[in-house]
């Protein structure tokens, strides 16, 4: 069922497929209001075509470091889902300490937040494969070879996110997403890869995390593979195409 009134939270809103979340909540009937958390302001009605109606759902609310998300905690109160798409990789973090910062810290304190501010529901983007990587491995090791350092850092995510006890939690775990736009920085090895290796496109990655926070839950814990991505995906394409819902909407808990 499609809920009604639902007022989201997003951090991540400018990445890959944050910002394509981010467009899907404003699009939706479901949604009353969505504030992104963000360093710099971002022009999402130009990129996207929004129009009046749609570009006064959104709020910007800007915190230039994230070290500081603490600092403000009202940010995050009366929204009834958070979506957190936060992720970098380790080039552009520059190094191993500020990738598990980004990745995992930041992600520990918005669903500290949002847990502190009553939110309800939960979305974490993490990826496929996610797992703790055996204690053999020492962390000297993790930190240099950075296949185990994402595994690892994932894993660390979603157990922090998922010690919150929030009402609900969906995680979205695609395999190799294909960030290709005009325009975007080229990851060489990920071009590479997107040839030969099945993808997700980070616009369904961000439409089906759209999808899921204005659908009323069917567990209370969902974990999403690339197959229930695309499925999430087509469902949000095809109700906003349609321009009608599945059945009665509901108000969100």
């Amino acid at each position: 069922k499609q809920l009604t009134n639902v007022k989201a939270v997003v951090i991540g809103a400018t990445g890959a497929c944050g910002r394509y979340a981010v467009d899907g909540l404003v699009r939706s009937a479901s949604t009353e209001k969505v504030t992104v958390i963000v360093r710099r302001e971002y022009d999402f009605a130009a990129e996207f075509g929004w129009n009046a109606e749609e570009g006064a759902k959104l709020t910007q609310s800007v915190v230039p470091d994230f070290d500081e998300l603490k600092s403000s905690p009202d940010v995050w109160e009366g929204h009834t889902v958070a979506i957190c798409a936060l992720g970098t990789t380790r080039k552009a973090a520059g190094s191993a300490d500020v990738f598990v910062k980004v990745d995992r810290d930041y992600v520990a304190s918005a669903a500290e937040l949002a847990k502190k501010a009553s939110v309800s529901r939960f979305c974490l983007l993490t990826a496929q494969g996610t797992r703790k990587v055996p204690s053999l491995f020492p962390h000297s090791m993790i930190s240099i070879v950075h296949p185990l350092l994402y595994t690892q850092t994932k894993f660390e995510a979603e157990a922090v996110v998922k010690a919150q006890n929030f009402s609900n939690l969906s995680i979205f775990r695609p395999g190799l997403l294909d960030r290709r736009v005009p325009g975007a920085d080229k990851r060489y090895l990920e071009s590479a890869l997107l040839n030969v290796v099945p993808s997700t496109k980070a616009s369904t990655v961000g439409y089906a995390m759209a999808e899921d926070a204005t659908t009323e839950p069917a567990s209370e814990l969902l974990e999403c593979t690339s197959s229930d991505i695309e499925k999430l995906a087509l469902a949000h394409e095809t109700r906003n195409n349609a321009g009608v819902e599945d059945s009665t909407p509901v108000a969100p808990s």
